[in-house]
């Protein structure tokens, strides 16, 4: 039996793949690694500092910091095509992949490496090095030997390097033996003051079904396309299903809020991994390639639907972390009056290809329900496709619907902006929530106590007033911001001392917030997942020393009874308040 020539080109893909990975001390990308390459805006500052940095008669060491997987090597090792000249006077150092002597440890290898970087040497050295390293490797290097190396430890220090709640500036400076450029300031997608982009993972799909004499896995679909064996193969299918470049805008709007409602992290490595995985069923991917052809002509009605993208892209969070991000946003599991009524009417005709006809493209469907008996499919199964199928045809309508995603998203945008009007909004929204987590107190100048077991009979009540010391992000992108912190940070000015108190509010408290203020109670499942939450509060209202307390009798009518205050001699008065 002959092989798939789609799922073998495609297996290219795959993170466990040699092609996966590139060395970024040398150019090493083959013409197909070559074709997939994207220019992103990572690489473009990258490769402005290389070329400043080469041209400098002191030391220059420059640090390439990131996550594992995000393209740093990839990266270096394109740039030695693109500027061969100037990134040839750099001795490259990738600490993740390079082979560490064994009878010493990664540290120990940075330290010897670095040696010319050291406080002693650094002033009389020449040395040039472009040192690509994780952030868990750069902190614990600094830790060990941060004492030898004070100008490197203090240089990373104020361009807030491993602070991820801080972009850091990365701009050039002739000036310093150090230069940086951290990746995690940068993501996979970009925002705009209309929602969030991404040339990167567009571009990547739309490459990958191009017809391209560089692409190899397009030619091997040319090879099965129209041969009758793989007339109802899922893969096939399934490629032809992105080559809609509506399907791919969908896709990528899905991805993108995988990422942002849960701060991923994603690597460009994993993503087209991913690519590989909606495309390839795992039923294929895990069979010998003799037998792939064989399996996909015994799939049953029921496997062949469930292979299909549309299926297949929300039905399997056991496989990735996307995967799963994915399956929650299922469109299945977000119903309405008109969707209802269409699932009513699924559930009992006799033909749901009536059904489909009224309401779905015919392109959408006549390729996969006329290859199998529909009527005999679990009819739960066939109302998922409906909706799904639904859902992409309407894709548009999808991605510009207002939602807590898309307010967060722009809310996020103006943040990294440094918008007042949104800072405003934010903080107003925080204030308003904390005085109701306990409860409402009517008055917007109180906030409820908590006093550990729930009281019936009195609650206490406290004045409450924040100073905030809003932080603005040193951004200085232009209309699309490339990089940003992904969620926001909110800080007070600690009453009568020096010093301030901060919190990040990522989508899922910022969404819980929204609800509170809209009059939702916060049960102990949210007290438990927001526990970082509950503790600011309780920071909050302990900072408050001065601060008068109020004891409300409940039911009696009036709104506070009791008042106990403390005078600046250091007693304190009780009274009635009338």
């Amino acid at each position: 039996m002959k092989n798939h020539p789609l799922i073998t080109e495609l297996q290219k893909l795959k993170e466990s793949s040699r092609y996966a990975i590139a060395q970024g001390g040398r150019y090493d990308l083959d013409d197909f690694k070559k074709y997939l390459h994207i220019e992103r805006e990572v690489e473009r500052r990258l490769k402005d500092i290389i070329i400043q940095s080469s041209s400098i008669e002191k030391a220059q060491l420059i640090l390439v910091c990131g996550n594992v997987g995000d393209g740093k090597s990839h990266i270096l090792s394109y740039l030695h095509n693109e500027i061969p000249e100037e990134i040839s006077k750099f001795h490259i150092h990738n600490d993740a992949t390079e082979a560490h002597n064994p009878d010493e440890s990664s540290n120990e290898t940075l330290y010897r490496l670095l040696k010319d970087f050291k406080d002693e040497n650094i002033q009389k050295s020449f040395s040039k090095i472009i040192l690509a390293i994780n952030l868990g490797t750069l902190s614990k290097f600094i830790e060990e030997y941060g004492s030898e190396f004070r100008e490197l430890s203090d240089f990373v220090q104020q361009q807030h390097i491993l602070d991820n709640q801080v972009v850091s500036t990365q701009e050039f400076d002739p000036n310093r033996f150090f230069q940086q450029i951290n990746f995690t300031d940068f993501h996979l997608y970009s925002l705009t003051k209309d929602g969030p982009v991404s040339a990167t993972i567009l571009e990547l799909l739309k490459k990958i079904v191009t017809d391209s004499e560089s692409n190899v896995i397009y030619k091997a679909y040319k090879e099965i396309k129209d041969q009758p064996e793989f007339i109802r193969c899922p893969v096939k299918l399934n490629f032809e299903f992105l080559l809609d470049e509506k399907h791919r805008a969908l896709i990528v709007q899905l991805i993108i809020q995988s990422i942002a409602q849960n701060k991923e992290i994603v690597s460009v490595r994993s993503l087209l991994n991913f690519i590989h995985d909606i495309i390839v069923p795992i039923q294929l991917s895990t069979v010998n390639e003799q037998e792939q052809l064989n399996k996909i002509q015994n799939l049953s009605d029921k496997e062949f639907l469930s292979c299909l993208l549309s299926n297949y892209l929300f039905e399997h969070a056991d496989l990735s972390n996307i995967f799963s991000r994915l399956a929650e946003l299922d469109p299945c599991n977000t119903r309405n009056d008109q969707t209802d009524e269409m699932l009513l009417k699924l559930q009992s005709i006799d033909n749901p290809l009536e059904l489909f006809s009224q309401h779905i493209r015919p392109e959408l469907y006549e390729h996969t329900l006329k290859k199998i008996k529909v009527e005999l499919i679990d009819k739960d199964l066939i109302s998922k496709y409906f909706l799904r199928l639904f859902y992409f045809q309407n894709h548009l309508e999808n991605i510009t619907l207002k939602n807590d995603f898309q307010e967060y998203i722009i809310w996020l945008y103006h943040f990294n902006k440094g918008n007042p009007v949104y800072l405003s909004k934010l903080y107003e929204l925080v204030e308003n929530a904390i005085k109701k987590w306990h409860g409402d107190p009517k008055k917007g100048d109180k906030i409820i106590l908590k006093t550990g077991r729930r009281q019936i009979k009195y609650r206490i009540f406290k004045d409450f007033d924040l100073e905030p010391n809003p932080y603005i992000q040193p951004n200085k992108g232009g209309e699309v911001l490339h990089q940003f912190v992904q969620e926001f940070i909110v800080q007070y000015k600690i009453p009568l001392a020096e010093g301030l108190i901060r919190i990040s509010i990522d989508f899922s408290l910022f969404k819980t917030l929204k609800m509170i203020t809209q009059g939702y109670r916060p049960n102990r499942k949210d007290n438990n997942n927001f526990v970082y939450f509950v503790y600011f509060i309780n920071q909050i209202t302990a900072l408050n020393t001065q601060n008068a307390l109020y004891v409300d009798e409940v039911n009696v009518g009036k709104p506070i009874d009791y008042k106990l205050t403390r005078n600046a001699f250091g007693g304190y008065k009780f009274e009635l308040v009338s």
